[in-house]
């Protein structure tokens, strides 16, 4: 029995496995998709009482902080597109009571033609805060660098750069190493006070569009395995 070319078998090969990868990828994005649908859906709210919390808890969990907004540093994030219009997402820092851990908030999108300083300022009294956890908001290329100066109030970033943020709010907020700064972020219910424009839903695949990708890879891998097996047959000819 003649034996299949070595380097086309390779290649074949190859193609299965990455496929195949691929096809099992494709179901296992469906099923995080399915999970993040039923946490959407959920109404519980989890009350923060741990600082441990802040980093365990899965992105959207919705949850209770209780503490305090800073008057400052708040920081817009530039070229935030809401129907069309320019404008930015207003973040601004909360110390969540009896934990020593600062949050920002994302108190919602303001429309850039429409800026007024006086606008951001808020009540620095205890609260309780109502959102959904996220992770800090990230581009796919970074242009330049971002620079924070602790001596300005108000600062717009072209991006969010979560580390040069985290240590700029560490180094002007932190009095002593104890204190903690969330790389996570908050996104403040609608129904909650001193916000602006909210609107969270995440566009999300379904997971059958996953499914039916998984069935697509599986597919042309037999197609592929169908077809080579043929053509070694033929080379016996």
């Amino acid at each position: 029995m003649q034996k299949p070319p070595l380097i086309p078998s390779l290649i074949v090969l190859a193609f299965v496995i990455l496929m195949i990868n691929l096809g099992f990828w494709q179901l296992d994005r469906a099923n995080q998709k399915t999970d993040l649908l039923v946490l959407l859906a959920d109404d519980n709210i989890t009350k923060v009482t741990d600082a441990k919390q802040i980093k365990t808890l899965p992105q959207y969990a919705n949850v209770n902080l209780k503490g305090r907004y800073l008057s400052a540093p708040q920081l817009l994030l530039d070229n935030q597109i809401d129907n069309q219009v320019v404008g930015y997402h207003v973040f601004t820092p909360f110390l969540i009571e009896g934990l020593g851990t600062y949050i920002m908030v994302n108190r919602g999108w303001v429309a850039k033609d429409k800026l007024d300083q006086r606008d951001f300022s808020v009540q620095t009294d205890t609260i309780v805060l109502q959102g959904k956890l996220n992770h800090s908001p990230q581009v796919g290329i970074q242009l330049g660098e971002i620079e924070l100066d602790k001596d300005q109030k108000i600062q717009v970033m072209t991006y969010f750069d979560r580390d040069k943020v985290s240590k700029y709010l560490y180094e002007n907020l932190c009095k002593d190493l104890s204190c903690i700064v969330s790389h996570r972020v908050l996104l403040l219910e609608k129904n909650q006070d001193q916000g602006f424009k909210r609107e969270w839903q995440p566009v999300v695949m379904p997971p059958e569009k996953h499914i039916g990708y998984a069935v697509q890879w599986f597919s042309m891998t037999f197609v592929l395995i169908v077809l080579f097996v043929y053509w070694v047959s033929k080379l016996k000819d």
